[in-house]
């Protein structure tokens, strides 16, 4: 019996001070101690405000300072690249709007030797007439065949080459329907011209027809114009991005100026015109 009550007594003792340890720990205080509610709350306080050392939040606010600066820097970067952005998206504009004012020249009322030089410009060298012009300028398709051949050195070569085999096949389909038109107007001159074997009628019955055909040929000489502004537009804004837009504007008036070049060195060559593929395709790649 006495050694049960010496347990129990150990028992009690080592659960009191266990308790007591775990008072001290939350207040700082025994529970013998006599300190009043408002003394452990403060020392609880004080124990929580030193948890916050200035130094922390002193780093916190220059990290926060530092981060704020970055975001500025970064903002005004990308600002400068979209005012770039905005003035090569105008300089695009004002680079088609120039070549649909010049396939334009040929949609207003004309007269008949307007028409002539529509189709045969006289400010054209022979050597880029017979190797490039078809109905007065470019051929669309061969406008769309350049950009293939330049495809390789585009931001997406696989994309661009898969959207601009479509546009090149569609184009080419209304370029038959206006060659069926002009081989038809061709047969029609030479069948019931003046100069054809069936013209019986007078003087003013031919200038008549000769003049029904010029519209006739007016007219596809427009459809032709429309067609290679809408190749051009299409193939820079549906086709490429806005970057190899306007990296393939420069090298087609490069191309361009380099052709002409090419073909007024030998403007004054005597002889038939010929087309030398080879030092023509040199001049393009320089």
């Amino acid at each position: 019996m006495y050694y049960l009550r010496l347990l129990a007594r150990r028992y009690l003792q080592e659960a009191r001070e266990e308790e007591e340890e775990e008072q001290f720990i939350i207040t700082g205080k025994t529970l013998g101690d006599g300190d009043s509610i408002a003394n452990r709350t403060t020392s609880i306080t004080l124990h929580k405000r030193e948890a916050r050392k200035p130094c922390e939040e002193f780093l916190s606010c220059e990290k926060y300072g530092a981060w704020r600066q970055e975001q500025r820097i970064v903002a005004a970067r990308l600002k400068k690249h979209l005012k770039a952005r905005w003035a090569i998206q105008k300089l695009i504009h004002e680079q088609l709007g120039r070549f649909q004012a010049n396939y334009k020249r040929a949609m207003g009322p004309t007269k008949m030797t307007d028409v002539a030089q529509f189709l045969m410009p006289k400010w054209i060298p022979a050597h880029e007439l017979a190797a490039l012009f078809w109905l007065g300028d470019w051929r669309p398709s061969t406008i769309l065949e350049l950009l293939r051949s330049l495809a390789h050195s585009l931001q997406d070569p696989v994309g661009v080459d898969r959207a601009l085999s479509q546009l090149i096949h569609d184009i080419r389909i209304e370029e038959a329907v206006i060659d069926e038109e002009m081989t038809e107007i061709q047969a029609n001159c030479v069948l019931h011209l003046p100069f054809g074997p069936t013209n019986t009628g007078g003087n003013w019955l031919a200038l008549a027809r000769v003049r029904s055909e010029f519209k006739k040929i007016h007219r596809v000489i427009t459809k032709a114009q429309n067609l290679r502004t809408k190749a051009l537009e299409l193939a820079v804004t549906k086709v490429l991005s806005q970057t190899d837009a306007a990296e393939f504007l420069v090298a087609f008036v490069g191309i361009q100026e380099s052709i002409h070049e090419y073909s007024m060195k030998h403007k004054t060559r005597k002889g038939p015109v010929c087309i030398d593929e080879l030092a023509i395709h040199s001049s393009m790649l320089e």
